[in-house]
């Protein structure tokens, strides 16, 4: 245990790491159907944007992995690994991973969530996973036994809760200025409009 009371462990200890959901071949949008799937390009840091999810029929004799507030997504493949928090924006939505992603569930009350979520982001996870990812020319590839051995180190409740009210606000203030370049862009591109125009 460190001085501040927090120590570490690995990712297998604190949360339950599967597969995302099982689909054979193409994830194709359905009329109707009632089940959202998510995808690599409907995530970011902020969250899932459930908008653009696909909605598709999903088949299978098992009952599928329900995707629910608290859960993390990360993906297994590619060259960002970027884990992202199921919130209660989710609303009563019956949703899935996709193959791509691995779903991990926390296991004990003495981890927050967004906590691990923020800290599997941060630097020393980012640089276990770099170091032990097996790569090809063009995609890194993550597997469980990599992702299980992710080092984690574990504050108090109380300052962990700190930690991911910090990171929430930073998120939120990070949107506030890109939405405010953008509003800035727009007022340039139309004053030289106008400029033309006269």
């Amino acid at each position: 245990m460190k001085p501040n009371g927090a120590y570490k462990t690995d990712l297998a200890a604190v949360a339950t790491i599967s597969a995302g959901h099982p689909f054979r071949g193409r994830i194709d949008p359905t009329e109707g159907a009632e089940t959202v799937v998510v995808q690599m390009r409907d995530t970011s840091p902020s969250g899932v944007d459930w908008t653009s999810s696909v909605r598709t029929e999903v088949a299978g004799r098992r009952e599928p992995d329900w995707l629910r507030p608290g859960d993390i997504l990360f993906p297994a493949r590619g060259n960002v690994s970027q884990a992202v928090l199921i919130d209660e924006s989710i609303g009563r939505l019956r949703a899935v991973a996709a193959p791509h992603f691995f779903l991990l569930r926390v296991v004990r009350s003495d981890v927050l969530p967004a906590y691990l979520a923020w800290w599997l982001n941060q630097e020393p996870a980012q640089r276990h996973l770099e170091q032990n990812a097996q790569s090809s020319t063009l995609v890194r590839n993550i597997a469980r036994p990599v992702l299980e051995a992710t080092p984690v180190v574990l504050p108090p409740l109380p300052r962990q809760e700190q930690i991911v009210a910090l990171a929430n606000a930073m998120q939120r203030e990070e949107e506030l200025l890109q939405r405010l370049r953008q509003t800035n862009h727009q007022i340039m591109t139309g004053l030289a409009r106008d400029l033309l125009a006269d």
